[in-house]
This record gives structure tokens, C-alpha cells and sequence, in this order.
């Protein structure tokens, strides 16, 4: 059958799809936190009027308000950080805290007692945090500070390996943004937050996959280096977060201060301090292992406690071997006649099939045979020792600047380029990886009066993703145009009836990009831009927020793709085939001939697909 995909017809679709994803609803801010509690005196009466001052301890500014006829208060939408809390009333003495850590979608609770005239009380909290429990919500979570960031040791500097901190957190894999669940929920159902800005890969909520189906090996799509601290939210969260039922991630960015900060690190492994696998024992060659992440940050003032800046850097080099081990068709003296279970290996005209060109290209000329086949199984086992080669660099910039006293803006800016080329099965194949995930965000926060609070923000969400196959040259036929699947159990180690649970070799450069990635790969430049407005009044103890969240999500269209699929193949002569299909002439810039490999063991193998190119991209369908 042919199937054709028509980006041109698409567009309506695309476009309505984008009309869909615009929503409005009324939900609070979850990257942020808040202060509040109450205020009396020795005797438990509450003392209106009060002046509380929260005064962030890293840029010094400064938030202002009065408790109520009740004696309470509340301070909402403080940047995640440490304060120092200032309690003032007359005829009391002042009050002060200091080292009150206000925790990122968390709200610090502060009940003061103050004294008559003449004493002065100061609270100094060490360690920077309240008690594990949380009366103030029924949310299940878990809030991963500064320090925890900084100081747990994580395999690869990947953020998402702390989600596991949050209750109800299942590791299905190897930690990466795609493998952590939340009670059972799926990772599609997760959502990542940057700042307020949606950080997943469009397709998915995993930023770490490629067209969001293909797990990478990328490990800088947020940084380690950029993430000052964050919530998970796993269950029974409130109103204001949406958009997925499965864990909800709120990463806060990190921001200068009036002191300087800096780091430089490197991390590193390498094959001279490894053992051999036992894939490698097999051959006896242990495979090489050559991994360096390292980079540097620095942030801090340009003008003090107006204008402040954090710059940050991290590459990743991985250069690591890898074992593949499938099975290739035998040599050619076992599979033509007079080989047990042999076939003529003749054209009609007696000459040598043309076919027979093809047999090397299911083997590497730098693969081993570690098995043969015996009797009529004319299939051996083979392993081939390849380099996997990943290159990734990640860049963050952020910029806070204070207008005035009642007005802030800053932008906040990454972006991470990673390239990943890996052998693909003991065929000499290679897929390559691309994928450039970029993450945006503008805000302005504005206090419209004592109690009335407004904050605007813009965010882009970027992920830019490539897939593609390279395969080499064998007698003159380029197999990165084609891809050649066997199909059917084989039996090997002169076990009868057992399969070949490695698969079988596929020579070709086509592929795609699914789970199994055995096809040719959709080319995606997916994102989506946020139009974030949220307007916070407070009254006493009591706050009344609302958000509203619009924004299209696009995609470039896919290119044509056609495909020509045989669902059985006996027999088919030795020769070139050429489809040609009237329709197709005037869309497709070339179709490429394939080469028809024919049945080898006597229909225990068999061809299963020819692949066409468009003037797009490659697909196998």
C-alpha cells in the first residue's frame, strides 16, 4: 500500500489544534512563596496595626505591610530565598528574624510574640528551614532547597534524579526526565515548570526525549547549574496547578545577588578505572569510556540592590563503547546450493544473482562472529564493538533590575545544543541525534497598591529535534537511502527452536524515531509561547489570586513521505525493482531504487518493506 502524508492539508489541522491549546484558568502562582502569621503580646492579644518587613537577604529588597484589626498578615509572591523579618509596634520592642528560608511554592509561618519597651528580641534560624510538616496545605510533595541541590551527589548532574525526593516518585529507568512517575501516573502526565514557563518538550512532558517518543542521552535540557531550587508536587495539589494529573515540577532559576558567587567544576570517568562487562569479555576487548562534564558560573551585582545578573556554562563530552550483537546471514558458501538448505544463487540467464552484493552489508567488516549457524541454519551471530560519541553545551543567563520601588523586571534566558551519533546494530549503521531545547521567559512585577499585587509574564518553550541514519557504501549501493528488514526466528547456538532474542541486522540508513527506533525519524521544530497574567489581593491572613495562561503551541509541518510496503515477498526474481507511480511524479523530487533482497533460508527470512525518499525526509511505514 502507499500512504501519503500532505504537510499543505495538515495546516488546518495544525492550526486548529492551536486554537485549541489556548486556555484561560484561574490558578495562583506555584514558583514562588509566601510569609505569614500573626502578631500579640505576652498575653495572647493581638496587636493591629503592626509594621512587618520581609527584606531578602541576597538582594535586599524589600516587602512592606500592617497587620490587620486580627493581628494577622501575609506577604505573598516572594522569590524563593532568604529574608530576615522585621516586626515593629508602639510601645514594643522590635522584633526581628533572621535566616527565615522561604521555599518555592511553600508558605513560612511566623506567629511573633512581641515584648514591651526596653527589650529587644532576634531570632536567628539555623539551617534555614521550618519543620518537615506542612499544616498550611494537604498537598503531597516534596521541596528540594539550595543546599540539597548543590550538595547530593547525582549520577550525571541530572535534575530529575531529585524528583525522587517527592512521595509517591518511581524510578522505571535509568533517572532520566523520562523515566520518573508519580503514583502510577504516566510521564506524559507530568508537568515541568521553569519559572512559571512551561519547560516540557511539547510533545510530552519529558524534556529529555527526542520528538517526544525517543529516551536521549542528553543530560543538560535544564542544568544542574541553573536550578536554585524546586518543588514536586506528587498528589492532592491544589487549584493552581494544571495541565497534567501527574507530578508537578516547579523549578526556580537561579538569580545574582549583592556578593559575588562563582564556581568551576569537573567531573569525570574514564575505562581506565572500569572492569570489562561481560559483553566484552566475550571478544576479550574492554570497551573504551571517556566522559568529562565540567563548567563554570558567576553571578552578582551590576548595580547594588537595583541590578543584578547569573551566567552560567556546562558541557558534556561522552565518548563510550558499545556492544551490539544481532544475527547476519552466513557466508555465501553456505547459503547457495549444494549447502545444506542451501537455494539456487542463479539468475535465469545462469549468471551469479546481483543479490549477492547485498550479503556484506548485513555485517561490519569490524563485527565478530561468535556463534555459527549449523545445519540449515544459515544465520551466525555476530558482535560488533562501536563508539558512542555525544557532544552537548548549555548556556543560561539571567537578569534582575528593580525600576522602582513598586516595579522589578527580569528576563531569564537558556539554551542547550547537544549531538549525539551512536552505532545502530552490527551493520556499520549510525544514528544521529540533534536536539536544541531553548527555554525563555520575561516578567514584570508590579505593586499596584499595598495589598494588590500584579505580575506579567511572556514565556517561549523551544525544542528543536533531529533524527537521522547514516549508513555506509558496500559494492557501489548506498544503503543511506534504503533499509532492508529480515524477518523470522532463527535458531542459534545449535539450539533448536531458540529465537533471536538480539533481533536481526537491518542494513540502512533509514530510521525513525519510536521506541525502537527502527525507521526514519519526523523532523520537529516544536514550541510554544506562554501569555502568563496573575493579579494577587490580600486581606488580612487571607489572599484572593488569580492567573490566566494563553499561548498557541505550533510545529513545523512534516514533509511528504511516501512508502511502499509489501506485506510478503516469496520469491522475488534477483533484479533492481523500480516502482514508479504516476501520482507521485509531480510531488516527489526523487525516488530512489531499492534493492530487493531475495529469500534466504527458504522462507525463513523474508523481506517485509521497501522504503521510498521523498524530497523530505526518510520514513519506513
Amino acid at each position: 500500500m502507499v500512504r501519503l502524508i500532505l504537510p499543505r492539508l495538515l495546516r488546518p489541522v495544525s492550526l486548529l489544534m492551536a486554537l485549541a491549546a489556548l486556555s484561560l484558568t484561574v490558578v495562583a502562582q506555584a514558583d514562588q512563596g509566601r510569609v505569614s502569621g500573626s502578631v500579640h503580646d505576652q498575653t495572647g492579644a493581638v496587636i493591629p496595626g503592626a509594621t512587618i518587613t520581609v527584606k531578602n537577604e541576597r538582594t535586599g529588597d524589600e516587602r512592606t505591610t500592617t497587620t490587620t484589626t486580627d493581628g494577622l498578615y501575609q506577604i505573598n509572591a516572594l522569590r524563593p530565598s532568604t529574608y530576615t523579618i522585621k516586626i515593629s509596634a508602639a510601645n514594643f520592642a522590635p522584633y526581628e528574624v533572621k535566616g527565615a528560608q522561604v521555599l518555592v511554592g511553600q508558605q513560612f509561618t511566623l506567629d511573633a510574640e512581641l515584648r514591651p519597651v526596653g527589650a529587644v528580641e532576634t531570632v536567628q534560624i539555623i539551617g534555614g528551614e521550618q519543620a518537615a510538616l506542612d499544616t498550611s496545605s494537604a498537598t503531597m510533595g516534596a521541596n528540594v532547597n539550595a543546599r540539597e541541590v548543590q550538595s547530593l551527589p547525582l549520577n550525571g548532574r541530572q535534575v530529575s534524579q531529585l524528583y525522587l525526593q517527592a512521595p509517591g516518585a518511581l524510578n522505571s529507568g535509568s533517572g532520566t526526565f523520562g523515566d520518573i512517575r508519580f503514583n502510577g501516573r504516566a510521564v506524559e502526565q507530568n508537568i515541568i515548570r521553569y519559572d512559571g514557563v512551561e519547560g516540557t518538550a511539547i510533545i510530552d512532558a519529558s524534556p529529555g526525549n527526542l520528538n517526544g517518543e525517543v529516551p536521549s542521552p542528553f543530560r543538560l535540557q535544564s542544568s544542574l547549574e541553573n536550578v536554585q531550587e524546586f518543588r514536586v508536587e506528587s498528589s492532592g495539589y491544589t487549584a493552581e496547578f494544571g495541565t497534567g494529573t501527574g507530578g508537578q515540577v516547579s523549578l526556580v532559576t537561579k538569580s545574582g545577588s549583592n556578593a559575588f558567587h562563582g564556581g568551576v567544576f569537573e567531573y569525570l570517568r574514564n575505562d581506565a578505572l572500569d572492569a570489562a562487562n561481560f559483553f566484552d569479555n566475550i571478544i576479550g576487548q574492554k570497551s573504551p569510556l571517556r566522559l568529562n562534564q565540567f563548567g563554570a558560573s558567576i553571578g552578582g551585582p551590576i548595580i547594588k540592590d537595583r541590578t543584578f545578573f547569573y551566567f552560567s556554562y556546562e558541557g558534556y563530552r561522552l565518548r563510550a563503547g558499545i556492544n551490539s550483537v544481532e544475527a547476519v546471514p552466513g557466508a555465501q558458501s553456505r547459503i547457495c546450493l549444494p549447502a545444506v538448505g542451501g537455494v539456487p544463487c542463479v539468475e535465469a540467464n545462469g549468471n551469479p544473482s546481483r543479490t549477492l552484493a547485498l550479503l556484506p552489508a548485513f555485517k561490519d567488516p569490524a563485527a565478530v562472529i561468535i556463534a555459527t549457524g549449523t545445519g540449515s541454519n544459515l544465520f551466525d551471530v555476530a558482535q560488533l564493538q562501536g563508539k558512542a560519541e555525544v557532544d552537548e553545551n548549555a548556556f543560561a543567563l539571567r537578569v534582575d533590575h528593580k525600576l522602582t520601588a513598586k516595579h522589578s523586571l527580569y528576563v531569564r534566558y537558556f539554551r542547550d545544543s547537544g549531538t549525539n551519533e551512536q552505532p545502530e546494530g552490527v551493520s556499520g549503521r549510525r544514528v544521529n541525534f540533534v536536539a536544541v531545547p531553548q527555554n525563555a521567559v520575561v516578567g514584570f512585577q508590579s505593586f499596584l497598591s499595598n495589598n494588590l499585587l500584579n505580575e506579567a509574564k511572556v514565556g517561549y518553550n523551544g525544542a528543536f529535534t533531529r533524527t537521522n541514519g547514516i549508513a555506509p557504501t558496500v559494492n557501489g549501493i548506498d544503503l543511506s537511502k534504503i533499509s532492508v528488514n529480515i524477518s523470522g526466528n532463527t535458531a542459534n547456538f545449535a539450539i533448536p527452536g531458540q529465537g533471536t532474542s538480539a533481533g536481526t541486522s537491518n542494513p540502512g540508513g533509514l530510521i525513525r524515531a519510536n521506541s525502537a527506533t527502527n525507521g526514519r525519524g519526523q523532523p520537529y521544530t516544536a514550541y510554544s509561547i506562554s501569555f502568563i497574567d496573575n493579579l494577587t489581593w490580600t486581606k488580612g491572613r487571607h489572599a484572593a489570586s488569580s492567573e490566566s495562561r494563553s499561548g498557541p503551541i505550533a510545529s513545523t509541518p512534516i514533509d511528504l513521505v511516501a512508502a511502499l510496503t509489501f506485506s510478503t515477498i516469496c520469491r522475488i526474481s534477483s533484479r533492481i525493482v523500480q516502482p514508479r507511480f504516476s501520482t507521485l511524479e509531480t510531488l516527489a523530487n526523487q525516488v530512489f531504487s531499492t534493492m530487493v533482497l531475495r529469500e534466504i533460508g527458504r522462507g525463513r527470512a523474508s523481506i517485509t518493506s521497501v522504503t521510498l525518499r521523498t524530497n523530505g525526509e526518510f520514513a519506513r511505514m
